[in-house]
């Protein structure tokens, strides 16, 4: 299954992570639909990239489907679905998350890119095969005290959730990966301060975007022809032995 010349249904792409991996999977020859809550920045990115694009609100099953019905009538068909879009999680004491704030959360990490696959699996399964990358966290198999427990809850969920859609969907020719990525500089705010001092603590330092998205192409490509249900490492060495 190779990657050029893939129909990419790719959510989150207005900005960070999701857009980064929406230019280069359009460098790598792929044709795209671009989907975002902002819907004109992911017009913009679309537009810049002459992909199809269109808005969703994930955490709404029925736009998640109404978004994936129009992919396949824009594209034709859908080869493979990134899973990008979501929230980040802020600084919140365990003790302190509100009962709003954990719902919205989990509403955004972790049912809405579940509501999108649930959309694009009767298709991918008529179709007999298909490609889902599910965009995870470090916060996923690693605790943080200083994020919000939802955060870490719906992060790992993924994972979960990788693990037991791939077991069911590999007979059907789907292949479903998540990619749990460490900190690239896009996400939560950081100070200059913060920044110095994590470059200075990693050698590697903040790989920004750029590893992310290579990670999907690997995946997408030939090369994840025999990858299934794996949680890929791409932290920059801050996450070790897995």
């Amino acid at each position: 299954m190779a990657l050029e010349g893939q129909h990419v249904v790719v959510t989150g792409a207005a900005q960070g992570i999701g857009e980064c991996t929406a230019r280069r999977l359009a460098e790598r020859g792929c044709r795209l639909y671009l989907t975002d809550i902002q819907a004109e920045k992911v017009a913009g990115v679309a537009t810049d990239l002459g992909a199809a694009h269109g808005p969703v609100d994930i955490t709404e099953p029925e736009r998640a489907r109404a978004m994936i019905n129009d992919a396949i009538v824009q594209l034709g068909h859908i080869d493979s679905l990134v899973n990008i879009a979501g929230i980040d999680g802020p600084d919140d004491d365990a003790l302190e998350e509100t009962e709003e704030h954990w719902r919205r959360i989990i509403d955004a990490d972790l049912s809405g890119p579940w509501w999108v696959t649930r959309a694009v699996l009767p298709h991918m399964i008529e179709r007999g095969r298909g490609r889902i990358v599910i965009t995870s966290s470090i916060t996923g198999v690693m605790g943080f005290s200083d994020f919000a427990p939802s955060y870490h809850a719906a992060k790992a969920g993924l994972i979960g959730l990788t693990n037991g859609l791939s077991a069911r969907f590999e007979a059907d020719g789907i292949l479903i990966n998540a990619i749990v990525p460490g900190y690239i500089g896009t996400g939560r705010p950081m100070s200059q301060t913060e920044i110095y001092t994590y470059n200075s603590q990693h050698a590697l330092g903040m790989g920004g975007p750029q590893p992310v998205a290579d990670a999907v192409c690997y995946l997408l490509d030939d090369s994840g022809n025999w990858i299934s249900g794996t949680v890929m490492n791409v932290t920059g060495g801050l996450l070790r032995g897995q």
